[in-house]
C-alpha cells in the first residue's frame, strides 16, 4: 500500500524531474519500526553490607523476537557484578511490541540504558497480567488472528481479545486468581485452558491449536503436557491432526485404529472391532457417549462418520472406566468437533470410492452448526470392472450414505447444549445363477441392507465452582436385512434409546466423586429363517453353512430394558500415587439378571515423565439375541464375565516420544455355548476362555515442529475358549499371536506430504477338513472337521503409501491425493475353499491393491 501511494505522488510532480527521482528512492526503502517497551521489570536495588546505597547505570544488548519477547541480553557497559546481575534479570521479562519491517513483525537488537535510581518503595502492584503466542500445532506457525475470551471463577467474561496477526496477545490489569481461557481456533478445534494470575506478575503462556491433548505449551523453556485425569490402565489417543493422515486409511480416521496396539486386524479388513483377543461381539463402539451399531460401512472401507467432522478416538483395550458397561472387551470411544465459532468452513472431497462435503459456521455468537453428507460411488465404477458375463448377476451394485448434523448453543458460560443427528445407510443386491462356494443350499436372490439414525441431544452444565453436569438422550432406529435366496434370512428393526446422567464434584484437590446413570431401552421386530444357529465362534469349518439343516423360524417382538449405574472415586494419596476405585451394576432385563462390577485403578507417577499403571476389574455382557430368545435360544442364561487384570509403564524419554509396555490377563466365564447337535434349549452356560499377552509401542509426536509423526506397535498375545468341561481348549477364531504395525508421516517442503505403514500379521486360524459323508436326502457332502483351529494361514504382510499435495491460497486450501492399500499386490490368504465333496482345496485370497485417487478442498 505505501509503495502504491509513493506512486501516486511521483505521478503527480512528474515535472520537477529531480524531485520525482529522490521521491522514488524514498519510497523504495523499507519502513522500519524499532521495538516499542510495553511492560517494565523493575530490578531489585542491590544492597552493600555497611554501605548506603547508590544509583548506577547498566547498559544492555537486548535482542527482541518477533513475538515481543526478550530471546537475549549480555551486558554491554558494566556497573558492578551485583548491578549487573539485576538488571540482566529484569531484562528478560520485558515485553515489547516488535519491531517491523514493512509493517511485519522482525526481530532487532537494541542497547538499553538500566537506571537504577534511589526512591521511594513503590507501591504493591494488585494486578497481574496475561501474555501469550498463538500457534499451529501442525508446524509451529503463527495461528491467523482468532478471538480469545477470558472468564473468571464466577463464569463472567472479563477480556475478549482479538490475536495478531503474529499469533500475540497480551491481557493487562487482570485481578489475582483462575481464568477460563477459551481460544475459538476455527477449525483447529478450540482450546479451552485454566490459567492462575499472581499479582505483580506476567504468566507467559503459548498455545498450540490442532492438539487438544497437549492443551498449553509454557513459555520459559519448558513444555507442560497436560493431560485429562486417567480414569482406565490402558488409554490410547489419536488425535484429531493425525485423524485424515494415516497411509492406507483413504484419510478415514477409524481406520486408523488398527495401528493401536492390541488391536486385530480382521479379514478382509471388513472392518469389525477385534481388541485384545475378543469377539467382535464383546467391544463396543461410542459416538460421543452414544452406543452405535456400526461403526464402519460394507467391506469396512469407510466409518460411518466422517472424518473431518471429528475431534479424536479413544481405544481403550482393557480395565476401561465404570462408565462403560455391558461389554467383556475393549472400548472406542469417537468424540466429534463442535462447529466452528469465528467464520465459515468446509471441506468438500471427491475420490474413486467416495464423495463428501462439510459445512460449518457460527450463526450467533453463541450458536453455531456443522453438517456433512457422504455417497459412495462404487455403483458407477464396478460396472465397469465387473464381467457382463459374470455368473453372478448385480442388481444393485454396493452404495453407502451418512450423513452429521450438529448444533452448538452456549447459552452462558457455563451451560453447553449440543443437539446433533447422524445416521448411516448401506444396501447390496446380487443373483447367485450357481451354487456358491462350497455351499449349494445359497444361490438365488441375495440382498444385504444395513442403517441405524441416531438423534441425540446433550446437556454440559457447571453447576457449581466443584460440581459439573453432564445429561445425554438418544433415540434411533436400526435396521438390518441379509437374506441368501430362500435359506436364510435375518430381517430386524431396533429402536434404540439411550439416556445417561453424570455428575461430577470436585471434593478436594485431590479428592474427585463420579456418580452416573444410564439407561438402554430398544424395542425388537426380528424375523428369523434358517438353520438353527450355532455358537459364535468356533464352528469350524461348517460356520455359516446351511447345507443339509433343518430350517427354523423365529418371530420376535420384544424389548430390551437395561439399566445400570455407576459410581468412580479418584484420589491422590501423596505426589506418586493415585487410586481410581469404582463399582458398577446392571440389570440385563432379556434374562432377569443383576450383576455387580468393582474395578480399581493405581497410578504411580515415580517420576516427572515415568508412570507405572495397574488395574483390576470384573465386566459383564448380556448373551447376543439369538442365544437368550426363547424360541431359538435359551433366556435362563447367565450373563457373561470376565476378570482383567493388567500392568502399564509410560516413559515419556523424550519431548513428543512415549515408550510403553502393557501386561495384560483376562479371565472369561459363564460364556453360552451350543448344545450337541442343536437340541433344546440350544445354549447353556458352561464355557470359559482365557486371554494374555504383553503390548509394545512408540508413539512419536513432536512437541514443536510438528514435520513428522509415527507410531510403532507390537502385541504379543494368545486368545484360547473352552466350550465345556470336557472339551479341549482351542484357540479362539481371531487369535492372532503376533501383531506389528509401524506408521510414519513426514512433511515435506512446499507441502508435500508422504507416508507409509507396514503391518505384519499372525494368520486366522483354521480348522482342518479330514472328510466327507454324503446326504443322499439334500444331496450334499457335509465336511467332518479336526480339532477345531489347529491350522493357521499363512502370515499376513502389508504396505500402504499414502502422497499429498497441498496448495494454499487466500482464505482456501486445496489437495491432491493417493492413498494406496497393499502396495506390491500381495497375495494374503484369508481363508479355504473347498470343492463340492470336500476333496480339493483351494485358499480364499484377500484384498488386492486399492488405489484412490482423490481431490480436497479445504475453506
Amino acid at each position: 500500500m505505501l509503495r502504491l501511494l509513493g506512486a501516486v505522488v511521483v505521478v503527480s510532480v512528474l515535472a520537477s524531474g529531480a524531485c520525482a527521482q529522490k521521491t522514488a528512492a524514498a519510497q523504495s526503502t523499507p519502513l522500519i519500526t524499532p521495538p516499542k517497551l510495553i511492560r517494565f521489570v523493575e530490578a531489585p536495588h542491590p544492597e552493600a553490607d555497611g554501605e548506603e546505597p547508590v544509583g548506577a547505570v547498566v547498559e544492555l544488548d537486548i535482542v527482541v523476537g518477533k513475538d515481543g519477547l526478550v530471546t537475549e541480553v549480555s551486558v554491554a557497559r558494566s556497573a558492578g557484578e551485583s548491578f549487573d546481575e539485576a538488571a540482566l534479570a529484569a531484562a528478560r521479562q520485558f515485553v515489547f511490541e516488535p519491531a517491523r519491517k514493512d509493517w511485519e513483525p522482525i526481530a532487532s537488537r537494541i542497547r538499553y540504558r538500566y537506571v537504577f535510581e534511589l526512591k521511594a518503595p513503590p507501591e504493591e502492584m494488585t494486578t497481574g497480567w496475561l501474555s501469550g503466542t498463538i500457534l499451529l500445532a501442525e508446524d509451529d506457525s503463527a495461528a491467523r488472528p482468532v478471538a480469545i475470551e477470558i472468564a473468571n471463577e464466577r463464569g463472567e467474561l472479563v477480556r475478549d481479545l482479538v490475536s495478531g496477526s503474529n499469533g500475540t496477545f497480551v491481557a493487562t490489569d487482570l485481578e489475582p486468581g483462575k481464568y477460563e481461557v477459551n481460544v475459538l481456533g476455527g477449525e483447529y478445534g478450540d482450546l479451552e485452558v485454566e490459567e492462575e494470575i499472581v499479582a505483580g506478575q506476567v504468566t507467559q503462556v503459548i498455545y498450540r491449536l490442532g492438539a487438544k491433548k497437549r492443551a498449553a505449551y509454557r513459555g520459559f523453556g519448558e513444555t507442560a503436557v497436560v493431560d485429562a485425569p486417567p480414569r482406565e490402565v490402558v488409554k490410547r489417543t489419536i488425535d484429531k491432526e493425525e485423524l485424515t493422515r494415516i497411509p492406507g486409511t483413504r484419510g478415514d480416521a477409524l481406520r486408523a485404529v488398527e495401528l493401536l496396539p492390541g488391536v486385530a486386524r480382521p479379514p478382509f479388513g471388513i472392518g469389525l472391532l477385534i481388541v485384545r483377543g475378543a469377539a467382535p461381539q464383546d467391544s463396543e463402539s461410542f459416538i460421543d457417549g452414544i452406543p452405535v451399531p456400526l461403526i464402519y460401512h460394507f467391506g469396512g472401507l469407510t466409518s460411518v462418520y466422517n472424518s473431518y467432522m471429528l475431534e479424536k478416538s479413544d481405544c481403550y483395550p482393557g480395565n476401561c472406566s465404570v462408565r462403560y458397561g455391558r461389554r467383556t472387551g475393549g472400548i472406542l470411544e469417537v468424540t466429534t468437533r463442535d462447529p466452528a465459532r469465528d467464520r465459515v468452513h468446509g471441506v468438500a472431497e471427491i475420490s474413486v470410492i467416495d464423495t463428501f462435503v462439510t459445512v460449518e459456521a457460527p450463526l450467533t455468537d453463541k450458536i453455531s452448526i456443522s453438517g456433512g453428507l457422504r455417497r459412495s460411488l462404487l455403483d458407477l465404477i464396478l460396472p465397469a470392472v465387473i464381467p457382463s458375463d459374470s455368473d453372478i448377476g448385480v442388481r444393485q451394485y454396493p452404495v453407502y450414505i451418512d450423513y452429521q448434523f450438529k448444533l452448538n448453543f452456549r447459552p452462558t458460560k457455563r451451560d453447553r447444549v449440543r443437539i446433533s443427528a447422524y445416521g448411516s445407510n448401506d444396501r447390496f443386491e446380487l443373483v447367485l445363477d450357481e451354487a456358491g462356494g462350497d455351499d449349494p443350499a445359497i444361490r438365488g436372490d441375495t440382498q444385504l441392507g444395513t442403517s441405524f439414525y441416531n438423534n441425540q441431544i446433550d446437556w454440559t452444565r457447571r453447576v457449581g465452582e466443584k460440581v459439573d453436569q453432564e445429561l445425554t438422550f438418544n433415540v434411533g432406529p436400526s435396521k438390518i436385512k441379509f437374506q441368501l435366496g430362500d435359506a436364510f434370512l435375518v430381517d430386524g428393526t431396533f429402536i434404540q434409546t439411550y439416556g445417561r446422567g453424570e455428575w461430577r464434584y470436585q471434593i478436594t484437590d485431590k479428592v474427585r466423586l463420579i456418580a452416573g446413570l444410564d439407561v438402554y431401552t430398544a424395542p425388537i421386530n426380528f424375523v428369523y429363517i434358517g438353520g438353527q444357529p450355532g455358537p459364535s465362534e468356533g464352528a469350524g469349518s461348517q460356520a455359516g453353512s446351511l447345507a443339509g439343516q433343518d430350517q427354523v423360524f423365529a418371530d420376535v417382538d420384544t424389548t430390551w430394558f437395561r439399566p445400570g449405574v455407576y459410581l468412580e472415586s479418584g484420589m491422590k494419596l501423596g505426589k506418586v500415587t493415585e487410586l481410581i476405585l469404582g463399582l458398577r451394576m446392571d440389570y440385563f432385563g432379556d434374562i432377569n439378571a443383576f450383576t455387580v462390577d468393582p474395578r480399581l485403578t493405581t497410578i504411580f507417577t515415580v517420576a516427572k515423565d515415568m508412570r507405572v499403571k495397574l488395574g483390576v476389574g470384573v465386566f459383564s455382557q448380556p448373551p447376543e439375541l439369538q442365544e437368550s430368545e426363547a424360541s431359538i435360544g435359551n433366556p435362563n442364561l447367565d450373563p457373561i464375565k470376565a476378570v482383567h487384570l493388567g500392568a502399564g509403564w509410560e516413559y515419556d524419554a523424550l519431548p513428543g516420544a512415549r515408550f510403553g509396555v502393557e501386561g495384560f490377563y483376562k479371565y472369561l466365564w459363564d460364556r453360552a455355548i451350543a448344545t450337541p447337535n442343536g437340541e433344546a434349549p440350544f445354549y447353556v452356560t458352561g464355557g470359559i476362555g482365557r486371554i494374555y499377552g504383553a503390548e509394545f509401542s512408540i508413539n512419536i509426536r513432536p512437541a514443536t515442529g510438528r514435520h513428522y509423526f509415527g507410531y510403532l506397535s507390537y502385541t504379543l498375545s494368545r486368545s484360547e475358549r473352552k466350550d465345556g468341561p470336557l472339551q479341549p481348549w482351542r484357540l479362539f477364531d481371531f487369535d492372532q499371536t503376533h501383531i506389528m504395525t509401524a506408521a510414519f508421516v513426514y512433511n515435506f517442503p512446499r507441502n508435500w506430504e508422504i507416508g507409509g505403514t507396514v503391518r505384519l500379521v499372525s494368520g486366522n486360524p483354521n480348522t482342518p477338513v479330514i472328510g466327507s459323508i454324503y446326504d443322499a436326502l439334500n444331496d450334499v457332502y457335509i465336511p467332518i472337521d479336526g480339532r477345531v483351529n489347529t491350522l493357521r494361514n499363512p502370515l499376513f504382510h502389508q504396505l500402504d503409501i499414502r502422497i499429498q499435495k497441498k496448495w494454499i491460497f487466500e482464505g482456501w486450501k486445496l489437495a491432491v491425493f493417493l492413498d494406496v492399500r497393499n502396495v506390491y499386490n500381495q497375495q494374503n490368504q484369508e481363508g479355504i475353499i473347498f470343492n463340492y465333496d470336500f476333496s480339493q482345496q483351494t485358499p480364499l485370497l484377500g484384498l488386492p491393491i486399492i488405489p484412490s485417487l482423490g481431490i480436497r478442498g479445504e475453506l
